[in-house]
């Protein structure tokens, strides 16, 4: 797609991220809505990041002119708005955020009446609109205040915590903190005082250095949201990094029967497919991107996936990621089995897995002769993806193996042949 990545269009504002840009995609919300004859209300939510007032101030002053009412819940989690998208059956919701992006970053996904992530294909409507030019009657609407409204999420958090365990939560600076804070008033809270420009800097799952030195400093486990708060990783109070991987293993042992399937993708570790099997669990790997792990538990009907990156799908609770969620049925199932982490980890198998992104500055392409290398390898027991990033200008390259000194070093091997091409 042109302008839509794996979650949604994201850039650098002022670059990527302009005026033009967001009337092209006002535009084509308009034609939306014209077209698929739409109750004329879009819910709007974002992220900490001080350029989002820009992203709204801009696209409001063609949504509102076009008869286009927004309903603003202002600051918040992906998640959050996900819920109320579809508690309160809006046709669509649109959260303004970059995710786990730096703060120079903003973006625009959107959500359906289902509080799921539009399809490909809406998103493939929506950029045919945003190419072409055409016009639309002037009919003024509102921008309203629904800030009260996240208090619904924020309660259907607290109805599904069943247990106080005492931890610590890096919110990453980002649009969950007050929620955070609302749920969890007793643990202890890092990286939560957003100022606009700080989301994601050094904190959250993907900076998690500072919350593994203070669990391992205080004996106790933690949790890490990243900007929005749509993934999560754990950290046990020995230091451990529980990626999504590591969660999934967990979660589905008491969401999944025998028979049944997890979903991940295809960077989810050969040591998790190895570990369900033993209990009874298939692994079916989707593409990368929690829409497309979602897609494939609703066509294989199963109730549990996710990412080794932390988004974790529980079906039966959200038809989206959701950081806060995931760790509250994480504190759930360790205080009804009154095990920890580490404990409820025992069994789990992890193959090694040496990854690295390059620059990308035009398109790449799969040469013949990276095709031979990459098979020669393959015939080695060893498990390699090359693709182009959805969210960042890089390619990303992973490879997988047992032995750690051989996955690190077929990982080099393939890296100095892609920069000496």
């Amino acid at each position: 797609m042109k302008y839509f990545g794996t979650d949604g269009i994201r850039g650098i504002v002022g670059k990527c991220i302009n005026k033009d840009l967001l009337k092209r995609i006002s535009f084509a919300l308009i034609k939306f809505y014209n077209k698929h004859k739409l109750k004329r209300i879009l819910l709007v939510g974002n992220d900490s990041r001080e350029t989002s007032d820009y992203i709204l101030t801009a696209m409001a002053s063609f949504l509102l002119k076009h008869g286009i009412e927004i309903h603003n819940l202002e600051m918040c989690s992906s998640p959050a708005l996900a819920y109320i998208c579809k508690k309160y059956n809006y046709p669509l919701a649109m959260m303004i955020s970059a995710s786990h992006n730096p703060c120079e970053y903003n973006g625009i996904k959107f959500f359906n009446f289902n509080g799921e992530k539009i399809s490909d294909e809406t998103e493939f409507e929506m950029e045919s609109y945003m190419d072409r030019h055409f016009r639309v009657p002037v009919k003024y609407a509102n921008l309203m205040d629904k800030r009260s409204m996240l208090s619904d999420y924020i309660n259907h958090l607290k109805e599904l915590k069943k247990f106080d365990i005492d931890c610590i939560f890096d919110c990453a600076s980002g649009g969950a903190s007050e929620i955070v804070k609302a749920c969890f008033p007793q643990s202890k809270k890092i990286n939560c005082s957003p100022s606009g420009n700080n989301i994601n800097k050094d904190a959250g799952c993907t900076h998690i250095e500072m919350l593994k030195q203070l669990c391992l400093s205080e004996h106790k486990m933690g949790f890490a949201l990243d900007g929005d708060a749509d993934r999560i990783y754990a950290v046990t109070e020995n230091g451990e990094i529980v990626d999504g991987d590591k969660i999934l293993y967990i979660l589905s042992k008491f969401y999944l029967h025998k028979g049944e399937s997890l979903i991940g993708t295809i960077y989810s570790n050969m040591g998790l497919e190895d570990s369900l099997r033993r209990e009874g669990i298939h692994l079916v790997r989707a593409d990368v991107g929690d829409k497309k792990v979602f897609e494939q538990m609703k066509k294989v009907q199963s109730n549990l996936g996710g990412e080794f990156s932390g988004h974790i799908i529980i079906k039966q609770l959200t038809n989206t990621g959701d950081g806060i969620l995931t760790a509250i049925a994480l504190l759930n199932i360790m205080g009804s089995t009154k095990m920890n982490l580490s404990a409820l980890l025992k069994d789990y198998i992890e193959y090694y897995q040496a990854s690295d992104n390059l620059k990308l500055d035009h398109k790449f392409e799969f040469s013949d002769q990276l095709k031979n290398l990459v098979d020669e390898h393959l015939k080695s027991g060893t498990r390699i993806i090359i693709r182009p990033s959805g969210t960042e200008p890089v390619l990303r390259i992973m490879v997988e193996n047992k032995d750690k000194e051989k996955a690190i070093k077929i990982l080099e091997n393939i890296k100095n042949h892609i920069e000496n091409m």
